[in-house]
């Protein structure tokens, strides 16, 4: 065991906290502008975007690529097409100064950089983790689901259940994507150059922070665009702020961030809630009890009812039983449990009522854009979701063609 270092996380609370502040102090370096905190300053980077909204890679977007074979240690690892292309040059800097003995060529991992993790698919991820949600729903004693008689008593128990729990597992796929339970790797910006252990500092420490080849990669990350993620050393972030990584976004007709951001990205929520019906429905029949018994006396006689619980054929019928303007609202609501918002209950029904017109008059997709904008925008309630949208109208033009943003909001992303 270590004396200094937290090398696993069986260790009590008091020598993992001694040893984590050990590793905190001694691989802070402020010289290092490029080395970086992300489950602090920037916990959401890569994951929001500048208004705060979840985002990812669109599926049907042909953004991502490759790396070469020779520099990855499996095969189809990819990342953003510009950050794979700054990544391979960075790769060539170092074997050039590798043959040059101007680094150290016995280092594991700091002297020819090798890619071990790079992208990783949020929709496959979202999958897995929904499989494991909707099974611990179905055992919830809030759930009650021996008497889930139709979709109704789902939703208001599944309510119920959310309120005490959302924000620590997630329910809908851009809540997931916002919270801790998603990798930074879901953004097509970060690369592992290692596949270690993240919770050994030990490793980090003696692998990497008291490297002879530190300070070159370091520097050498910086002057090609790429941050290093100090809780994760051998974890590189394209800054998609710097100049050297928008020369080489340029190459793909992206002049700035603003560029990047809207053409390798979209709101989570644009897919997820054309699918938002039949997850509901999947989750009701993951829960339903083949039979419910119900015990009752008559006449001094006990007598068992078995009723079977309604059956929906598909998302269709159950739209037009549970009303689409209803999955709307839960939606909303939904996604107000899984948020830190300090909206009155009488406030998320104006919010609610306000984006159930404007799904009316304009469609629901935009409804749910300019909901989610709202729920994610650190500002004080102004009366109602109308004069929210009627403000941001006239930015969604400036904010398609680059212009600058509203200022004051990125403080936990730093884009």
């Amino acid at each position: 065991m270590s004396t200094y270092f937290k090398e696993k996380n069986n260790e009590s609370t008091f020598e993992l906290f001694n040893k984590r502040t050990i590793y905190t102090a001694i691989s802070d370096n402020k010289s290092y502008t490029n080395l970086i905190n992300f489950s602090a300053e920037k916990i959401l980077y890569g994951k929001v975007n500048r208004t705060f909204i979840p985002m990812t890679i669109p599926q049907t977007a042909n953004k991502l690529k490759s790396f070469p074979g020779k520099s990855t240690t499996s095969s189809n690892l990819r990342a953003l097409n510009f950050v794979v292309d700054a990544f391979t040059d960075l790769q060539k800097q170092f074997e050039k100064c590798r043959l040059l003995g101007k680094i150290d060529p016995s280092d594991e991992y700091l002297s020819s950089l090798q890619v071990y993790k790079a992208y990783v698919d949020p929709h496959s991820r979202y999958e897995s983790y929904l499989n494991l949600l909707n099974s611990s729903i179905s055992q919830s004693t809030t759930i009650n689901s021996q008497k889930l008689k139709d979709f109704n008593m789902l939703t208001d128990n599944l309510m119920e259940a959310m309120n005490s729990s959302g924000r620590k597992n997630p329910l809908t796929f851009p809540a997931f994507i916002k919270s801790r339970k998603t990798p930074i790797n879901v953004s097509g910006l970060a690369i592992e150059i290692a596949d270690l252990d993240a919770s050994n500092d030990d490793v980090k420490f003696n692998n990497f922070i008291e490297s002879k080849n530190w300070d070159f990669f370091i520097n050498t990350c910086r002057t090609y665009g790429f941050m290093v993620d100090k809780d994760v050393p051998w974890r590189l972030v394209a800054d998609i702020g710097s100049q050297p990584m928008l020369e080489y976004a340029g190459k793909y007709g992206m002049k700035d961030t603003n560029n990047i951001l809207y053409n390798c990205y979209e709101p989570a929520s644009y897919s997820y809630y054309n699918s938002f019906t039949q997850r509901m429905l999947d989750l009701y029949y993951t829960i339903k009890p083949k039979r419910i018994i119900e015990v009752s006396e008559c006449k001094g006689k006990t007598k068992i009812n078995r009723i079977k619980p309604k059956e929906y054929k598909n998302t269709q019928i159950l739209q037009e039983s549970y009303g689409q303007e209803s999955f709307l609202m839960l939606y909303c609501k939904l996604r107000f449990t899984e948020e830190e918002t300090q909206y009155t209950e009488d406030q998320k029904n104006i919010i609610i009522k306000d984006i159930l017109q404007i799904s009316k008059s304009e469609s629901e997709n935009y409804a749910i854009d300019h909901f989610e904008r709202f729920l994610n925008k650190t500002f004080d309630y102004q009366g109602s979701l109308s004069y929210y949208v009627k403000e941001n109208k006239a930015r969604e033009e400036k904010e398609i063609f680059g212009e600058a943003r509203t200022a004051g909001t990125t403080q936990t992303t730093g884009y």
